[in-house]
Formats: C-alpha cells, sequence, structure tokens
C-alpha cells in the first residue's frame, strides 16, 4: 500500500490543477489566483513523485553486499614488505 504522503500529493497535485481550471473558466482572464494555483502544482507532483522510493531500499541492500565482499578481498590479501620489494623507507 501507498504511503498517505503519496496519496495526498496526488489529490493535491490535481486539485490545483482542477483549482486553476476552474477560476480562469469563471473570471475568464488569467489572475494572480491562476498563477498561485498553477506556480503550486509542481511542488504537489515532486512530493507525489518522491514518495515512490522502493528502488533506494534495494540499492541500499545490495551496496551493503558489496562493501562485504570487498572488505572479504581486502582482508585476505597481506601486503608486501616495503623494504623487501626495494621501496626507501621514508624518515620522518
Amino acid at each position: 500500500m501507498r504511503s498517505s504522503r503519496v496519496i495526498l500529493s496526488w489529490l493535491a497535485f490535481f486539485l490545483l490543477i482542477s483549482l486553476s481550471i476552474n477560476s480562469l473558466i469563471s473570471e475568464s482572464a488569467l489572475t494572480i489566483e491562476v498563477w498561485v494555483y498553477l506556480l503550486l502544482t509542481p511542488a504537489a507532483l515532486a512530493f507525489a513523485l518522491s514518495g515512490n522510493s522502493n528502488y533506494l531500499s534495494t540499492q541500499k541492500n545490495d551496496l551493503a553486499e558489496a562493501s562485504d565482499n570487498i572488505n572479504e578481498i581486502n582482508t585476505k590479501k597481506n601486503p608486501p614488505d616495503p623494504v623487501e620489494e626495494g621501496f626507501d623507507v621514508p624518515v620522518l
């Protein structure tokens, strides 16, 4: 079931569109009220679309598994001794 925020955002989006059309028809001119309704509709649409974040939870799980695999790979390696490899050890 979708969250209530998403449902309310979609309702607000359609309500703002219908209010702007209704106000435009009743006054037969573009008034400030129509512009306010039209300028608020992207905010309602953004809230409605941002609520669908099911893909984020699956990506987080995949990233956690990948980081576990990287840690396992890194812990199995033993780095070589720099002196034996021919590198100079810096003196601080």
